[in-house]
């Protein structure tokens, strides 16, 4: 009896460890966001605005920020480089700033576009992504990227 009481305690405290991360955030298996009400996280049927106080502070920091513009920097070929930015983006929250920076590294606009919109939703501050405008040599790559944040929710 007392064993199966120790086995019930222990499964129990399994399932709330696995519910809960590092900083005691919850995480729900339907959208994957680290809120604790489920109803404002970065998906699309949330509270973007609460999304974004909630993560601004869990940006890239400068440093790491330099270390990866350095890793970056150290490649020579374009594809390279973009296959190893869209595996850090897929891990880190970024200002638009610091996506302003990261297609500053690339030259084809292709890819410039296609890092624009893949970092879309890695970005806390979405309300300043005109900034990114600036980036794009071509019209069309700006009226582009214009209609994607517009209909991205």
């Amino acid at each position: 009896m007392k064993t199966i009481k120790l086995l019930t305690v222990f499964a129990f405290s399994l399932m709330l460890l696995s519910a809960v991360t590092n900083s005691g955030t919850r995480y729900y298996d339907e959208c994957q966001c680290t809120c604790d009400a489920c109803l404002n996280c970065c998906n699309e049927k949330g509270n973007y605005e609460t999304w974004q106080n909630e993560n601004y502070y869990r940006t890239m920091s400068n440093r790491d920020f330099a270390e990866f513009k350095r890793l970056i920097g150290d490649r020579t070929f374009e594809s390279t480089k973009l296959d190893m930015t869209k595996s850090v983006i897929d891990n880190n929250f970024f200002t638009t700033d610091q996506v302003k920076e990261i297609l500053s590294w690339f030259t084809f606009e292709s890819n410039k576009l296609d890092l624009a919109k893949y970092a879309f939703n890695s970005t806390v501050d979405r309300n300043n992504y005109y900034k990114l405008y600036d980036n794009f040599v071509f019209e069309s790559n700006v009226v582009d990227l214009d209609n994607f944040v517009k209909n991205y929710r």
